[in-house]
């Protein structure tokens, strides 16, 4: 009688965990750099959101109260109610209230500690709480009855501060948190053509060391049209990201 044999096929235990830890070893490598990936996506989807929204919403204040040197307001707090009509399912946030875009600290692009919010000069307004948890606060470098008359830098008139993420952190300029110009005709991204100071608000390379609160509030533009947040690889050691003007001329 003449018996067949048949070598089994398959893996040992050795076998079988070394493969495992090959797995572990690349998923451990790649994990971070997918987290970071999507991160990214959503953050440049909730600021292009952010300004679409404040863009259709002015379009609505435009036709109804003309353009800001014709309003009849007295405070931020105004122009907060004012806009609030023309955003569904937002609330305006008290100041003094948790949550509110006045009342938490920033740090920089670089991640330095700094002394004001930038953009809201008046650190007391109310803001407004969009349903997705966006805040928009809204004030300006110079006084609110100067403000109005629209003759601040390149025509702006005031600005939009906007907290992408709410409450949560890391509450930092170019990260979570930007800058949107409101001129007599539109709302512009911070860091867009005409806009002032766009050369030095959106500057990762910069050798400063808390210049101010302004480094990074005018990323958005960059954001917005770009769809990526590149300048964040120069911040965290990528040369290869550096040489790049994160503004429009």
């Amino acid at each position: 009688m003449i018996h067949h044999y048949k070598k089994a096929i398959g893996f040992t235990l050795a076998e079988v965990l070394i493969t495992l830890g090959i797995i572990g070893v690349v998923v451990a490598l790649t994990m971070p750099t997918l987290i970071a990936n999507q991160r990214e996506k959503e953050a440049v989807a909730r600021l292009k959101k952010a300004y679409s929204t404040l863009s259709n919403a002015y379009i609505g204040v435009l036709n109804d109260y003309g353009d800001p040197t014709t309003w009849d307001v007295e405070s931020w707090d105004d122009i907060i109610v004012i806009f609030s009509k023309y955003i569904r399912n937002v609330k305006i946030c008290e100041s003094g209230t948790k949550g509110c875009f006045s009342n938490v600290a920033r740090k920089d692009l670089l991640n330095n500690k700094v002394d004001r919010i930038g953009g809201t000069s008046s650190g007391a307004s109310n803001a407004l709480v969009m349903s997705d948890g966006i805040i928009v606060g809204v004030g300006a470098q110079v006084d609110f009855a100067n403000a109005l008359s629209c003759k601040m830098n390149s025509d702006t008139c005031f600005h939009f501060a906007i907290d992408i993420n709410g409450d949560k952190y890391p509450n930092r300029w170019g990260v979570d948190t930007f800058t949107f110009h409101v001129t007599k005709e539109k709302v512009i991204p911070r860091g867009g053509a005409g806009t002032h100071g766009r050369q030095s608000m959106c500057k990762p390379n910069s050798t400063s060391s808390g210049a101010g609160w302004y480094n990074g509030s005018g990323c958005g533009a960059w954001v917005i049209q770009m769809e990526n947040m590149d300048y964040l690889k120069c911040v965290n050691g990528n040369q290869k990201y550096c040489n790049q003007n994160y503004y429009f001329n």
